[in-house]
């Protein structure tokens, strides 16, 4: 193994002040501290002190720091002058703000998109809606979570926007975490997978104006969905 893939990976059993940080270290521990916030283990409004999270991940000083950065950047700490990170809540007010960033960010996309679009490109698009409903057929929940985002995230790659991807790469994040914690609620995935025909299907047309709405139905319907579940724990 090279130096630098030495460097990128946490040490196993390696005493946490000597632990090597690299992007493996970062990443796990910012999964870490997320899914404590999204499963409640932080409550919001609570001081997250970077020594305490240490300790209790498993990890040095240095990561943690990275990592409450990055959860900063998805909304979900404040890092406060002589305060640190504290908690922020993840609430109704919350997720509506999330969603519609996210219905922006991908009526961009879909804007950039069109007047590039090929029968490549829309075939591809069906191809990754058709993959989806396969994984709800099959009932499992990982998988049906990440062909949702392999579908999402294509159609923002194919539109070529660097900056509208990384945004809505740190908005998923978030969803990810929440839909592992809460799952779907009764007939919520069917009418996902008509959603998604249905956006093809406008892509196929050039109907930017249907594009649009769909976009606009789908992510609503999801927020609302998340918010219930949140509500019915």
């Amino acid at each position: 193994m090279g130096e630098k893939s030495r460097k990128a990976r946490v040490v196993i059993g390696m005493d946490a002040q000597e632990e090597e940080v690299g992007p493996t270290s970062v990443e796990q521990a910012t999964a870490l501290i997320r899914r404590a916030i999204v499963t409640a283990e932080y409550r919001p409004g609570e001081r997250l002190k970077v020594a305490d999270a240490a300790r209790r991940f498993g990890f040095s000083a240095m990561p943690v720091r990275e990592a409450l950065r990055k959860l900063e950047g998805e909304g979900l700490v404040a890092i406060l002058p002589n305060r640190g990170a504290v908690i922020r809540p993840i609430d109704e007010k919350f997720l509506k703000d999330v969603y519609e960033v996210r219905t922006a960010l991908e009526t961009l996309a879909v804007q950039r998109l069109m007047p590039r679009i090929t029968l490549a490109m829309l075939d591809e698009l069906s191809s990754l809606q058709a993959a989806h409903a396969a994984a709800v057929e099959r009932a499992d929940l990982e998988e049906i979570i990440m062909a949702n985002r392999t579908l999402h995230m294509r159609l923002f790659e194919l539109a070529g926007n660097a900056e509208a991807t990384r945004l809505f790469e740190l908005g998923w994040e978030l969803i990810y975490a929440l839909r592992r914690r809460l799952g779907y609620r009764p007939n919520r995935l069917a009418s996902v997978i008509e959603e998604h025909r249905l956006l093809v299907d406008a892509l196929r047309r050039h109907d930017f104006a249907a594009c649009a709405a769909i976009l606009r139905m789908h992510n609503t319907a999801g927020m609302e969905d998340m918010i219930a579940s949140l509500a019915g724990e």
